[in-house]
């Protein structure tokens, strides 16, 4: 997540990766992200979290995350508050920052920043990284980031100066459709059916029908059904024909994150678990 802090003219705004605005389903962050900052403009760079247990919950972000009434995300904000994680700061007062070395970034970061329960600075360690990475599997956490202290920020691509480590096999699949319900599913679905996409075509990779509340699955079947065709949108389809029949596509608009064992030799899902739908990320970004 982007963040614009204008302080002057008491104005910020958060943006995901796919262009959106969202600041207003966090108003207990951005009024107090205008308290925090000492200085006049910066741009930051962070993860809004809800931290339960000092961990953060996938499941509570997701409700705040899929609520547009405006009266609903007031109470929310009360009932399970949001929390600004900064990482990084790449602008400060018409000086731009990004081909600062990491660690002066940092300096600056925490200069400008007073910290609180609702804005954070995201803490690090230097060295120690394989003691820090099994810490982090003990509390059973996603995983780290790896970055080199020297490392400039580089906008919109990846880099060999950054590497996330994850503790599970974690995989970000468009959302190609859903197979039927039945008994206590019945007015949702089944399972996702997934695919990534290999060499600019959509392939298969199986389908995913664990891992949803009741939220979910409401959320979910509503987008879903506003986007239903008639015809498989994959370029590579290899399933049994029994399989097939039983499935109901969609435009491949949407994005979710599942854990597995693993992805086998036939690029297929093992084991898949669905944690998330990922609405700050593109389509067109899944690939496997």
């Amino acid at each position: 997540t982007i963040s614009y802090v204008d302080v002057e003219n008491k104005s910020v705004r958060f943006l995901n990766r796919r262009g959106i605005y969202f600041e207003w389903r966090y108003p207990e962050i951005t009024k107090v992200l205008l308290e925090s900052v000492k200085a006049n403009k910066v741009i930051l760079d962070g993860e809004i979290v809800i931290l339960v247990d000092g961990k953060p919950n996938f499941w509570k972000l997701q409700e705040r995350e899929h609520t547009d009434d405006r009266m609903r995300i007031e109470i929310l904000s009360e009932l399970y508050p949001a929390t600004f994680i900064v990482f990084d700061i790449l602008y400060k007062d018409g000086e731009e920052l990004i081909s600062l070395p990491l660690m002066k970034r940092k300096e600056i970061l925490k200069e400008i920043l007073n910290e609180s329960e609702r804005v954070k600075i995201s803490e690090f360690i230097v060295g120690e990284g394989t003691k820090f990475f099994q810490k982090v599997k003990e509390l059973g956490l996603e995983g780290i980031m790896a970055k080199k202290k020297d490392s400039p920020y580089l906008i919109g691509r990846r880099s060999e100066y950054w590497l996330k480590i994850k503790v599970l096999k974690t995989v970000d699949c468009v959302i190609c459709g859903y197979t039927k319900g039945e008994g206590a599913r019945e007015k949702y679905f089944g399972a996702l059916v997934l695919g990534c996409y290999e060499d600019d075509k959509l392939r298969y990779i199986g389908r995913v029908g664990t891992g949803f509340d009741e939220s979910d699955l409401k959320v979910l079947k509503e987008k879903l059904d506003k986007i239903r065709i008639t015809s498989p949108p994959f370029d590579i389809f290899e399933e049994e024909p029994n399989v097939k029949e039983k499935m109901i596509f969609t435009k491949p608009l949407y994005v979710c994150e599942v854990k597995c064992m693993e992805v086998t030799k036939d690029k297929k899902l093992r084991a898949p678990v669905f944690l998330r739908l990922r609405e700050d990320k593109n389509p067109e970004e899944c690939k496997i």
